[in-house]
C-alpha cells in the first residue's frame, strides 16, 4: 500500500480542490432545499450550516492556492483564517439550534454568533498587541478557532442533530429518514476531529504533536482527503434526509389538493342544482299547488296549470338527465377521436360557430376510461368558455397522437384570455387539476382580439 501512500501525497493539490468542491455542494444542496423544508424542524438551522459549508471550501481552496504559490499574500492569508472563524462559528450556531428551539428567538442566533465573533476578534487583537509576530498571531488564531470552536461545535452538532432527530420527527417516518441523518451526525463527528483537531503544527500542545504534517507521516494520507469525505457524507446524508421528508409531504398536498378539488366540485355542483334544476322543480310545485287550489271552481285553469307544471317537470327532468350524463360521462365507451367529433357536432348545433376536427397520426396506445373522461371534460369545458365568453366564429379542435405523448389544442379566433373572466370561475382551476390527475401539462397561449388556444399534452402510461 506504499504506493497509495505515495499517490495521495503527491496529489495534495487535487485533494485540497476535492475538499472545496464537496462542502461547496454541501451548501448549495442546502440552499435549494432549505426553503422547500422550512416547515421543518431538523431543518431550520441549515442555512448556519450552508455558511459552514461555502466557507469550508474556499479556506480549502486557499489551500490548494497555497501549495501553487509557496507563500500567500498578507491579505489571502488573513482572509482565510477570518473565512475559517466565519465558518466554524456558523457550525456552532448550527448546534446550538438542534439543542434549543430558536423559532420564537431567532435573534438568538445571532447574538451567540456575534458573541463568539467578538471572543475569537479579542485574542486576536491581544495576542497582536503583546508583540506577537503577524505569522504567529495568524497561526494560533486559526489553532484557537480551531479548538475552541470547530471541535466542539463538530461534536455538539453531531450530539444535537441525533437528540433533534427522535424528538421533532414522526416516530412512522423516522424509520425513513433516520438511516441518512445517522449519516450526518457520523460525519459531523468525523469533521470534529479531523477538522478541528488536526490543524496546522505549532509548538504549543496539542497542535505540536497532532497536526496536519503529523497526519501525513503517520497514514500517508493528506487530511484534506477525510475532510472531504466528511463534506461528501453530510451533503448525501442530509439531501436524502429532506427529500424522504419532502417526499411525503408531496404526497400530503396532492391528497390535500383533490379534496380541495372534490370539495369545489360539491360546491359547483350545489351552487348549478340550487340556482337551475331546484329553482325549477321549486316553480313546478307553485303550479300544482295553484292547480290544486282552482280545481273545483275552474277546472279549465287548473288542467292548464297541470299542463306547464307537467311540461315543466319534463323539461326538468332532461336537464337532470343531462347534468347526470356530463358529471359521468355521457361517452365513456368512446373512442376518444369519436367522442370528440359527437361533442364538436353538438357544439356547432348548439352554437352555430364554424367548427373544424383535425386528427394528426394514429393512435397506437388505448388510454383507460378514466383518463378519456377527464379529456372529455376538458374539452367540454374549453368549448364552454369559448361559447360564453370568447365572442369567436370559429374554433379548431385538433388532436395529435405523437410517440410518447398525445396533444389535445382547441382554438378559436376569438378576444383572448385577457378580457375573458376566466380566471374568476372555476372552470379553468377544473381543468388545471384534470390535467394533473392525467399528469399533464396545460398551456394556454393567447393574444388579445386574436383568440386564445389551450393545448393539452397527456403522456401515455406505460399500463396504458
Amino acid at each position: 500500500m506504499l504506493w497509495l501512500r505515495d499517490i495521495l501525497a503527491a496529489h495534495q493539490l487535487l485533494l485540497a480542490l476535492f475538499q472545496g468542491q464537496a462542502f461547496f455542494v454541501l451548501g448549495l444542496s442546502i440552499v435549494f432545499l432549505a426553503r422547500r423544508s422550512a416547515r421543518l424542524a431538523v431543518a431550520r438551522g441549515l442555512p448556519s450550516l450552508a455558511v459552514f459549508g461555502f466557507c469550508e471550501a474556499l479556506v480549502a481552496w486557499s489551500l490548494g492556492w497555497f501549495l501553487l504559490w509557496e507563500e500567500w499574500p498578507p491579505w489571502l492569508a488573513w482572509s482565510r483564517v477570518f473565512l475559517l472563524a466565519v465558518g466554524f462559528i456558523s457550525l456552532s450556531i448550527f448546534a446550538l439550534q438542534t439543542l434549543f428551539s430558536l423559532k420564537e428567538r431567532p435573534w438568538m442566533r445571532w447574538v451567540f454568533g456575534s458573541g463568539l465573533l467578538a471572543l475569537w476578534l479579542i485574542g486576536l487583537v491581544t495576542t497582536h498587541l503583546i508583540g506577537a509576530p503577524s505569522e504567529q498571531t495568524r497561526l494560533a488564531a486559526e489553532i484557537t478557532a480551531r479548538y475552541i470552536l470547530a471541535l466542539p461545535g463538530g461534536l455538539v452538532s453531531a450530539w444535537g442533530l441525533r437528540r433533534q432527530t427522535y424528538r421533532t420527527i414522526e416516530p412512522e417516518r423516522l424509520p425513513q429518514v433516520k438511516p441518512y441523518l445517522r449519516i450526518t451526525y457520523i460525519a459531523l463527528g468525523a469533521f470534529a476531529f479531523f477538522g478541528g483537531l488536526i490543524g496546522p503544527a505549532a509548538v504549543s500542545f496539542p497542535a505540536k504533536w497532532i497536526n496536519r504534517d503529523t497526519f501525513l507521516q503517520m497514514t500517508g494520507v493528506p487530511v484534506s482527503l477525510p475532510l472531504g469525505l466528511c463534506g461528501l457524507a453530510m451533503t448525501y446524508g442530509i439531501v436524502r434526509a429532506l427529500g424522504e421528508v419532502l417526499g411525503e409531504m408531496e404526497l400530503w398536498l396532492e391528497s390535500v389538493e383533490r379534496m380541495q378539488a372534490l370539495a369545489s366540485e360539491r360546491e359547483r355542483i350545489g351552487r348549478e342544482l340550487h340556482d337551475g334544476i331546484i329553482q325549477s322543480i321549486y316553480a313546478a310545485g307553485l303550479m300544482l299547488e295553484g292547480a290544486q287550489h282552482s280545481i273545483p271552481d275552474e277546472p279549465e285553469a287548473a288542467n292548464a296549470q297541470l299542463t306547464r307544471a307537467i311540461e315543466s317537470l319534463n323539461r326538468t327532468i332532461k336537464d337532470i338527465r343531462r347534468y347526470i350524463f356530463d358529471l359521468r360521462g355521457e361517452m365513456l365507451n368512446d373512442d376518444l377521436e369519436i367522442g370528440l367529433r359527437k361533442m364538436l357536432k353538438d357544439f356547432r348545433v348548439n352554437t352555430l360557430l364554424e367548427t373544424e376536427f383535425i386528427v394528426e397520426g394514429t393512435n397506437t396506445r388505448l388510454l383507460r376510461t378514466e383518463d378519456r373522461q377527464h379529456i372529455f371534460q376538458i374539452a367540454r369545458e374549453g368549448l364552454t368558455n369559448v361559447a360564453r365568453h370568447a365572442r369567436a366564429r370559429r374554433v379548431q379542435v385538433k388532436l395529435r397522437y405523437g410517440t410518447s405523448a398525445m396533444k389535445l389544442c382547441i382554438s378559436d379566433d376569438g378576444i383572448g384570455l385577457s378580457a375573458l373572466p376566466i380566471n374568476k370561475g372555476q372552470g379553468l382551476r377544473n381543468i388545471r387539476e384534470r390535467a394533473r390527475l392525467l399528469d399533464g401539462m396545460l398551456d394556454i397561449d393567447t393574444t388579445p382580439d386574436e383568440g386564445m388556444t389551450l393545448i393539452l399534452t397527456v403522456p401515455y402510461q406505460d399500463n396504458a
